[in-house]
């Protein structure tokens, strides 16, 4: 345990971990929304497609290795292993009478490391969270109408937008950031209770979606060596999460289909889905209170897509409007009323190419603008961020190989994410993870910049 210490000597050691648990949206997700929507098209082979269910699932597990020493007061500070995590995801289709439709899905974790690397230190958090686990994902009921009514209501994905590293439209979804960079593809974004209503009205599609209590972003627990809040996890400081003033969000889109691409129009009245500084209170008594909170925001947006031969362009433009700014300056950073909003401009242009055999390229450009006096929070106007993507198959497709590289927003620093895969069979799957972090001395990021590692894993699929 960190001894207690007085508050204003440590302004500075708090300016990033309070920075990292509270990043606007562009920042932290740059790093971690670098995949498209996932699909699972399983084949269907087997006797009973017929049959009013059906079950799929896998078993997975990953053991990984990180191969450099984070700085303390991290729980893990030596080359070890960092995870042997053995998971099981399951998920159950049923399709009952009235064209109803329903969909139930699970994942179970059990985290072997905390038994195979005793010796270290482990928080009382980590081994909570992290030892044995079971989250409830797919959870829903679906409704297809004669009049052209859609109904779906329940835990549910909502994946909406074109943009990878920057959330523009892509407004609903919580995601799960217990790690930067390392998330499975299917565990990055997470379910949120809510209730869609889409009408087709000729060319033109109309969602309501309606969330209640959707939470926050899942983020590391106390000591983990991803943790955003460590360094006010201290003896007499206090982290106060307070609920937001309405839990009910509402968002809206119409979306349409042209020639050559898609277009959608998207609007949202929502809670902001990273925590940030509500205020202070008690730095003068006991020790501090930090008041965190989802601060309500308003969205409007347009995103469009267009292919040409082998070239896809896509582009989003978006207002936030009562968007908290995370400030730079101390003053403003431990400001006991909390933290200024502003309007911003949110812009992402994207191009891929796939023109070469068996490869896609893609690249991304991102800028979130501020608007207002900026001259107190000393934060950049304009903040820029750059991501690209190979991804290349071989050997009639059993080997997959993605390759990632984003420059985070406003020179933050960079991040590498390159795997390997091989598709043994139709139920085998092998593969191999490699994550690199870097930051400089000034960077929100400079806590996790050794948090790099690699990993192997395995993959058993089944379905009924």
């Amino acid at each position: 345990m960190i001894p207690r210490q007085p508050f204003p000597r440590h302004r500075a050691a708090l300016l990033g971990a309070i920075c990292l648990a509270t990043l606007p949206a562009p920042l932290v997700l740059a790093q971690d929304d670098f995949f498209t929507d996932l699909n699972l098209d399983l084949k269907d082979n087997g006797p009973d497609r017929d049959a009013p269910f059906s079950v799929l699932g896998w078993v997975t597990q990953e053991v990984s290795y990180g191969y450099r020493r984070p700085d303390p007061p991290f729980s893990r500070t030596d080359r070890q292993l960092t995870q042997v995590e053995t998971s099981l995801f399951t998920q159950l289709d049923w399709q009952l009478p009235d064209s109803l439709n329903f969909r139930f899905s699970g994942k179970a974790y059990h985290d072997a490391v905390f038994e195979i690397e005793d010796d270290t230190p482990y928080t009382p958090d980590e081994r909570s969270l992290y030892r044995n686990r079971f989250e409830v994902r797919d959870f829903y009921l679906e409704k297809q109408f004669d009049n052209g009514l859609y109904l779906k209501a329940g835990h549910q994905i909502h994946a909406w937008g074109f943009a990878e590293y920057l959330r523009v439209t892509d407004l609903i979804n919580t995601e799960d950031q217990y790690t930067l960079g390392q998330q499975d593809l299917e565990d990055l974004r997470l379910q949120v209770p809510s209730v869609q209503l889409s009408y087709s009205l000729q060319d033109w599609t109309l969602d309501a979606v309606m969330t209640y209590h959707a939470g926050y972003n899942d983020i590391a627990p106390a000591g983990d060596e991803f943790d955003q809040l460590l360094a006010l996890q201290r003896d007499s400081w206090v982290i106060d999460r307070e609920d937001p003033n309405s839990r009910a969000e509402l968002f809206l889109r119409a979306s349409t289909h042209y020639a050559a691409g898609d277009v959608q129009i998207v609007a949202g009245d929502y809670n902001n889905n990273q925590l940030t500084l509500n205020g202070i209170t008690g730095i003068e008594q006991s020790g501090p209170v930090f008041q965190l909170v989802q601060q309500r925001m308003q969205s409007l947006g347009v995103a469009a897509n267009r292919v040409n031969g082998s070239w896809l362009l896509f582009g989003e433009l978006g207002l936030q409007r009562n968007a908290p700014v995370t400030p730079l300056n101390l003053e403003a950073l431990y400001n006991p009323g909390g933290w200024e909003e502003r309007n911003r401009l949110l812009g992402a242009f994207g191009v891929e190419y796939n023109g070469f055999s068996n490869t896609l390229l893609s690249l991304e450009v991102d800028n979130t603008h501020t608007r207002g006096d900026l001259q107190q929070l000393a934060i950049d106007r304009n903040q820029l961020g750059v991501g690209t993507r190979l991804y290349w198959t071989g050997l009639n497709e059993r080997v997959e190989l993605l390759s990632v590289w984003n420059r985070l927003a406003n020179d933050q620093g960079s991040l590498i994410r390159v795997s390997l895969d091989y598709n043994w069979s139709d139920n085998w799957k092998f593969g191999l993870l490699w994550v690199d972090y870097s930051a400089d001395r000034n960077s929100l990021y400079y806590g996790f910049r050794n948090n790099d590692m690699l990993q192997l894993n395995a993959r058993f699929s089944f379905q009924r």
